[in-house]
């Protein structure tokens, strides 16, 4: 895969995130109220920057696909998802997505993650794709209701599976399979 992919929907475009996202993705990473559920929490711009080139390095290396998501309208830095890492032993993708808080409640989670889904299972994706999987901590509501809204599965929990800020978390683990997406989206 040699060009970043670039995905639109109604309201949102995903594309590659560049330094000029920097101080944003600094931003959101430092919000209490966006990183109470994730194992990011920045203190200095500089981390977003390296997350930025991590990124970059990993997508040419076919590792992962991971998208800034803006309003199409405006071109305003929203939030950023994608495909974390591939487990091409098992054709499994395992996703994230997180948001600025002023972009919270206006439905674009749904709108981003249904197009990371469609892309994940279509020829575009640079590793063949059966089953998304999306680890969620035990309290995080909101982002259940967004992963179960679009087909996806509570697997069960993974007790003490994830380890940040000082502690062990409990994780649900939520997945969709491409059997599952073609009925959902009505594709055969």
């Amino acid at each position: 895969m040699k060009d970043f992919p670039i995905i639109d929907s109604e309201r949102l475009l995903l594309n590659e995130q560049t330094i000029e996202d920097a101080q944003l993705i600094f931003e959101m990473f430092t919000d209490e109220a966006v990183t109470q559920f994730y194992d990011l929490h920045f203190s200095e711009k500089s981390e977003a920057i390296e997350l930025i080139e991590s990124d970059a390095k990993r997508f040419n290396e076919l590792k992962t696909v991971r998208w800034a998501i803006r309003e199409k309208q405006t071109g305003n830095f929203v939030g950023s998802c994608g495909i974390n890492r591939f487990e091409q032993s098992m054709d499994v993708a395992v996703i994230g997505y997180e948001f600025l808080k002023a972009y919270w409640g206006q439905g674009f989670a749904t709108e981003a993650i249904t197009k990371v889904a469609e892309f994940s299972f279509s020829e575009q994706c640079p590793h063949y794709v059966n089953k998304i999987e999306a680890y969620v901590m035990l309290g995080n509501k909101a982002s259940e209701v967004v992963l179960e809204k679009l087909g996806f599965k509570c697997d069960g929990t993974l007790r003490q599976h994830g380890k940040w800020k000082g502690a062990y978390h409990d994780l649900k683990v939520f997945s969709l399979l491409r059997s599952d997406w073609q009925a959902y989206s009505g594709i055969n």
